[in-house]
């Protein structure tokens, strides 16, 4: 066990730039719940997984209880080779390491692929929670939203531009916020069109412009549309003349989440 508690030390030593660099650049404080991992060089008693207590210490062989909360690993490794050396051994060499973030909890919700509650490691941005949290999901819709619960703030972004990190990259996100991806709004539309079926609805969506995204009008189409929509918990139909629409006589109306388009046969 010596043996494996050495090597381990080794390896850590080895890759510490790679594997606590975030912690350490970041200067990452800990706080209540997280779970920190000591390692000793040739003293497998000192070696360990110890959680932070809700009064913010950790208990700790030979030594006791120190102060974890609101301190660096650095900090925290500097303290505990000083009581050891002080009282026990002789040039003690200690890793410590963040293992678990536990203290940190943002909330995820909405459309990625593993909602829920992520906890941060250091300075992480908008971009980086939602890979966290698995990526965006296929449903996705056309926003995000970000609210700060403390500050009472929302920020809302493209999803598109967080996909392609136009927006999001220089958005540090804090403790406590929570992060909404909408589904996406689809509409249905039916009857003498060429490709009926649900479409997406992009922003600003109107009648002329549905009607073109599913391919325009069978050559059986009346000029006529209904729109099918519940507004309150009532269901309306409202009557659309294309042809009016397209002279500028009347209205080109917008587009609703779960409506339904009807484009009628024509009688001859």
């Amino acid at each position: 066990m010596k043996t494996r508690c050495a090597i381990v030390l080794l390896l850590v030593l080895a890759v510490a730039v790679l594997v606590t660099a975030d912690t350490h650049e970041t200067g990452y404080r800990i706080g209540a719940g997280d779970v920190i991992e000591v390692t000793a060089f040739q003293h497998e008693e000192l070696c360990g997984s110890f959680q932070v207590s809700e009064e913010g210490v950790i208990t700790y062989p030979l030594i006791g209880q120190i102060e974890a909360v609101g301190r660096t690993v650095a900090d925290i490794s500097s303290e505990l080779e000083r009581l050891l050396e002080k009282d026990f051994f002789v040039d003690v060499q200690l890793s410590v390491e963040v293992r678990e973030h536990r203290s940190q909890p943002v909330v995820v919700l909405g459309e990625v692929r593993r909602p829920g509650t992520v906890f941060l490691s250091g300075k992480t941005m908008l971009t980086d929670i939602i890979s966290e949290a698995g990526g965006l999901a296929v449903g996705a819709g056309p926003e995000i939203e970000l609210r700060r619960m403390g500050a009472g703030e929302v920020l809302v972004f493209s999803t598109e531009k967080v996909r392609t990190g136009e927006e999001g990259r220089d958005i540090e996100v804090r403790v406590g916020d929570v992060i909404s991806v909408s589904s996406k709004q689809l509409f249905f539309i039916t009857g003498e069109i060429s490709s009926p079926g649900q479409y997406e609805i992009s922003q600003g969506l109107t009648l002329m412009r549905a009607v073109s995204q599913a391919g325009g009008y069978s050559k059986f189409a009346s000029r006529i549309i209904e729109i099918h929509r519940v507004v309150g918990g009532e269901k309306t139909i409202e009557t659309h003349d294309l042809g009016d629409i397209r002279k500028g006589k009347a209205d080109d109306p917008v587009i609703m989440a779960d409506d339904v388009l009807i484009v009628r046969r024509r009688f001859f």
